[in-house]
């Protein structure tokens, strides 16, 4: 969506939709089966939804410019999805996992087969993740990219950091809270969650945890050796920042699946939907000097107040121990694993300034305190390390994507600019939305057949959606928001457009209170242009541009709009960020882009964007040996139950 890169890789395939069947003798590449059950997490018991069993889901490897086949089977109750977050989908629009805007969800006791086939230009770091409710809390995993040739930096071994929050209700109690009249507000998580562990125990008031849930995840790594740390914000709200004691040269090499000129920072902030790789070296063992153990602190920020959680580096005193719970390496080469870490380092260009940020160690983390010894059972009691509290300016106008990616579009070829303001409204029967432009979208999916329709469904069934044509002539005129088509609710795009999008951030209603939101967007990439205080102005825009050496824009799909202020007026606008975006005819479909905090996103922080007309969507989407009928109803042919076939659309067959 927006991206240079995959649009040329996607103009390279040719391939018409046809429609293929799958039945008894079909075997998936890979088979994920989500469940409702409890589990232990913060060492408290909790009804959670689950991919095969467990939190995180399994890891999940895909080579790229490959057709993997997914099937996910809903052993649950209720309905889910599953959404490839990161990867797009706009080879297949219409398995997106966006449950009323791309397609049905899956019903209980049902299975949906996904076709993937993720282009080379997407090698990295991604999740996938159930896009109903607050399903994704618990039901998500990594999903790697490996590299289709040589690696651009070198690292020796990688392991996975994926992050979360914990919150003890069930999924569909706090639903209903926040959907009641009066809400209720979910309020800062009990714990964080690293890998599926707390990190809050054993401490002096909690000497003895009941399971591992609540201890602090152990990365274990070997002396003196180059690491690759892939971190996923697979949080529901919680934004994280985080550093590692003794080591605050952390190299930043990846943003949400794209390669960027090395960027050192000495902690790393990440927030819901948002993936980052760093690379550091491990302590020599003489540089040790017998210390078997390094703490990780975690921290909360944009809360009502601070959840703290640890995790460890443990180091292996037999350099030849096996370490289990690291990742397999990236692609091999022809000696072996990441054969390409003999090749040169990429250097940042001339006009990156690496911003390293104000994290200072505390004196209990300094080389001669004596937590540098062998460290204790209990958790720390305080702070060993000093992370920033300010958020707003980390590494700003520095990430660029290395050369390969292309470049964004220039200012000179925006045909339109669309401004789209959010802001948290209560209303008098005390019920809370979170509207954009006024405009909350809701994508509550039924249990049974209804008359609500999916927008890409009723598009290829009859070129409508909410029973009108999406016309961005319309959505002009719209003087009070325009862009935005009020009769069908959407924002539409025309192939051809290059489109730039300023969210704003908003005082809430009463109060004038502001919120950080991770702003992502649903069917590829697109170019990050920055963001700034007060009200948008394009004049502001250059001169922060220009302030930065000409920085020229960064590849990403999850960024964040910030806060600069606790309070202000009730609608007032302090804060904004701006994405280019191009809209062509290998991108067209109905793509959701929203705020990935799970609360916000059932209060109904979501838009909706069609790109291409109703007839342009159809020829690019339908089969040519039939129609997508069965993706048509809740419960068509297109899902199966376990032992039976279905018919689905293919682009690789």
């Amino acid at each position: 969506m927006g991206a240079c890169v995959s649009f040329l890789s996607l103009l390279s395939f040719t391939g018409a939709t046809k429609l293929v069947k799958h039945d008894v003798n079909f075997i998936p590449d890979i088979v994920l089966r989500v469940t409702v059950d409890t589990i232990n997490l913060d060492c408290q018991e909790r009804v959670s939804t689950l991919v095969n069993g467990t939190y995180p889901g399994p890891p999940i490897y895909l080579e790229p410019e490959q057709t993997t086949w997914i099937r996910v089977y809903n052993d649950a109750d209720v309905n889910t999805t599953m959404h490839w977050h990161g990867l797009s989908q706009s080879l297949f629009p219409f398995s997106d996992g966006a449950p009323m805007a791309s397609q049905w969800p899956i019903p209980p006791g049902h299975f949906f087969d996904y076709e993937l086939n993720v282009p080379a230009d997407l090698a990295g770091t991604s999740f996938y993740h159930s896009h109903i409710g607050f399903q994704a809390m618990t039901a998500s995993g990594a999903i790697i990219v490996n590299d289709a040739s040589s690696l651009p930096y070198s690292y020796d071994d990688e392991f996975i950091m994926a992050l979360g929050d914990f919150y003890s209700e069930e999924d569909e109690a706090i639903e209903a809270q926040l959907s009641g009249s009066p809400y209720t507000w979910t309020g800062d998580p009990l714990a964080l969650q690293i890998n599926g562990q707390s990190g809050n125990a054993p401490s002096p008031k909690t000497p003895n945890s009941s399971d591992m849930s609540c201890q602090p995840y152990e990365f274990n790594v070997t002396p003196d050796t180059t690491y690759r740390v892939r971190v996923i914000g697979g949080t529901a709200t919680s934004f994280i920042t985080f550093g590692i004691e003794g080591y605050d040269n952390l190299t930043i090499i990846e943003t949400d699946n794209t390669y960027v000129y090395p960027v050192e920072s000495d902690h790393i902030q990440i927030d819901s939907g948002q993936r980052f790789s760093f690379i550091f070296k491990t302590k020599s063992t003489a540089e040790l000097a017998g210390q078997t153990s390094t703490w990780i602190q975690y921290e909360t920020r944009a809360g009502s107040g601070t959840v703290t959680a640890w995790a460890k580096l443990v180091y292996a005193t037999d350099p030849t121990t096996t370490n289990t719970t690291l990742t397999r390496r990236g692609h091999p080469g022809p000696d072996g694993y990441n054969s390409p870490k003999n090749g040169p380092q990429p250097a940042p260009p001339a006009s990156s300034a690496s911003s390293p940020g104000s994290y200072s160690p505390s004196p209990s983390s300094s080389p001669s305190s004596p937590s540098t010894g062998q460290i204790p059972n209990y958790i720390p009691s305080q702070p060993i390390i000093t992370l920033p509290q300010d958020i707003s300016s980390w590494l700003e106008y520095t990430f660029q994507s290395l050369p390969n990616y292309g470049t964004a579009p220039p200012s000179s070829s925006v045909t339109r600019r669309v401004i789209i303001s959010t802001e948290q409204i209560v209303g008098q029967s005390q019920s809370a939305t979170f509207p954009f432009n006024n405009d909350p979208w809701f994508d509550n999916p039924p249990l049974i057949p209804t008359t609500q329709t999916p927008y890409l469904v009723e598009i290829l069934q009859s070129g409508t959606v909410n029973g009108a044509l999406p016309n961005i002539s319309r959505a002009l005129a719209n003087q009070e928001t325009p862009g935005f088509d009020p009769v069908t609710h959407t924002y539409p795009a025309a192939v051809g457009d290059v489109i730039e999008i300023v969210w704003q951030n908003s005082g809430s209603i009463p109060g004038g209170t502001f919120g950080v939101h991770p702003m992502h967007a649903h069917g590829g990439a697109y170019w990050d242009m920055g963001s700034g205080p007060g009200t948008y102005s394009p004049e502001a825009h250059e001169a922060l541009l220009a302030q930065h050496g000409g920085w020229a824009g960064s590849l990403r799909d999850t960024t964040m709009l910030y806060t600069y202020a606790d309070t202000g007026g009730e609608g007032e606008v302090d804060g904004w960020r701006v994405w280019r975006t191009r809209v062509t005819e290998r991108n067209v479909g109905v793509w959701m882009m929203h705020c990935h905090i799970l609360q916000h996103m059932i209060m109904g922080q979501q838009t909706v964007w069609v790109f291409g007309t109703p007839e342009e969507i159809s020829d690019y989407s339908n089969p040519v040996n039939g129609s997508l009928e069965g993706y048509f109803t809740y419960g068509g042919n297109v899902v199966g139950k376990e032992g039976g076939e279905v018919v689905v659309a293919s682009k690789f067959g």
